[in-house]
């Protein structure tokens, strides 16, 4: 991947499936330092479309139709080998949800730099240690998923996301930013995070959220709508058309 290649491109029209309904993102490209909330056009979606999308992007759920290309690769065409080493470049945070129930807050945190970090254990144990406590969660560390509250859920499953520094990182839904208004722990990281200026992110929004859409503007971000087959795909001019 050259320096100026996108990290993200959507070409052909990409469709994907939430429940019955079939959404549609126009061809784009994203590159190093920026990031970019997807959110659906007109009234809200009767089903949550976040989750699909997301994983639509990090190559968990094939397209319905269209080309999801990743570091200028197919992601949905390529071999398994490949397929592994392409997401251990990605962090993905599964809204409330997607830590493992029989491994404590820590061990959680730790699953990326165990499996694709291919570093001696003391450097893990390291950055596993730093990212308990830039996301104040060294208090729960040794604590399960079910015995924690939702707010620090979504605090773990960022820090599981960044712990090794990804490149892209995609986002299902806005995750506590109601509750702070992004002035809590975990949008002032992913905000320090976006302003490295070496990441692509990707926040897959379920809904219209007006403030957090101005509060995302203000940060540098850039909207882009998905919409149902029937309608047509909103483009935002701030991205370079694939």
């Amino acid at each position: 991947m050259t320096e100026s290649a996108p990290i993200l491109r959507l070409t052909d029209g990409v469709r994907f499936a939430s429940g019955r309904n079939l959404y549609s993102v126009a061809p784009l490209r994203c590159f190093a330092g920026q990031w970019v909330a997807f959110v659906p056009s007109g009234e809200d979606p009767v089903t949550d479309p976040s989750g699909a999308l997301a994983r639509t992007l990090v190559t968990l759920s094939p397209p319905e139709r269209g080309t999801v290309e990743l570091f200028e690769l197919d992601g949905y065409h390529i071999a398994y080998r490949d397929v592994q080493r392409l997401r251990s470049r990605l962090g993905f945070v599964q809204g409330f949800g997607g830590l493992l129930s029989n491994r404590t807050i820590r061990e959680n945190v730790a699953l990326p730099a165990a499996v694709h970090g291919k570093i001696q254990l003391a450097e893990e144990q390291q950055l596993v240690s730093d990212a308990m406590k830039v996301f104040k969660l060294e208090t729960v560390q040794d604590l399960h998923p079910h015995l924690v509250d939702g707010y620090t859920r979504w605090r773990a499953c960022l820090a599981r996301a960044l712990i090794l520094t990804p490149k892209l990182v995609v986002l299902e839904g806005i995750g506590d930013w109601e509750m702070d208004k992004g002035q809590g722990i975990a949008w002032k990281r992913l905000l320090g995070y976006h302003q490295r200026g070496d990441n692509l992110i990707c926040v897959c929004a379920s809904r219209r959220n007006e403030g957090f859409q101005s509060w995302f503007v203000e940060n540098g971000g850039t909207l882009v709508e998905y919409t149902d087959k029937t309608g047509t795909p909103s483009f935002i001019p701030k991205f370079e058309g694939a």
